[in-house]
């Protein structure tokens, strides 16, 4: 992914060219937060073109399995927190009769979230939602490389810690380890969602 390897390479850059060790460690900090970008991106990328991609495919809602036709059904689903009382239930059976009718799919702009704001659990939570069996990562270690990312990203971005504070904590061997790791994750990200969503099969019951 070439957004990984500008990452790196900008990384890199400013090690030689920063002399004070203030400059340095601020550098790693912000290294986060390049790092959270690209994942994230990858992640929302992913799931908007599976989505379209499952769409593609002409399934009705009728035959979807349960977990996708949670992801298709999303805005019927949205509609019941936002009604009156009075509503309510005329929408409660709209929702199941669209849930068994041979009507097409319709694209719909969703992300499955549980909260964790991109923390691996919500990636897998995707995963789990689009019906793909295959786990987020090879090595259970890199979950929780994500939540580091995401975890300093944050402390950085909401003023918990300073840029300087999280990046002494790291040398720098450790940081261009994390964007290998990260890059590892987002490209496997995007081979099993796109082989997964290009079967048809995969999504019917």
């Amino acid at each position: 992914m070439e957004r990984f390897t500008v990452v790196e390479q900008y990384y890199r850059n400013s090690l030689k060219r920063f002399n004070q060790a203030e400059l340095k460690q601020t550098a790693k900090g912000l290294a986060f937060i390049q790092i959270y970008a690209i994942y994230e991106f990858t992640v929302r990328q992913a799931t908007s073109i599976a989505i379209k991609e499952i769409a593609t495919h002409g399934h009705t809602y009728s035959e979807l399995k349960f977990p996708v036709l949670a992801v298709f059904l999303d805005p019927q689903i949205r509609s019941l927190r936002d009604c009156s009382e009075k509503e309510i239930w005329s929408r409660r059976f709209e929702m199941l009769k669209q849930a068994v009718s041979n009507k097409a799919i319709d694209v719909v702009d969703t992300i499955p979230h549980d909260g964790s704001h991109f923390r691996h659990s919500q990636t897998e939570l995707i995963l789990k939602m689009l019906g793909v069996k295959r786990t987020l990562t090879v090595r259970q270690r890199h979950r929780y490389e994500i939540d580091e990312i995401v975890q300093n990203r944050n402390s950085i971005s909401h003023g918990d810690e300073t840029a300087i504070e999280v990046g002494r904590r790291y040398s720098s061997s450790d940081i261009s380890r994390k964007i290998r790791i990260m890059k590892t994750v987002c490209l496997r990200l995007i081979e099993i969602v796109s082989k997964h969503c290009s079967e048809p099969s995969n999504h019917t019951r």
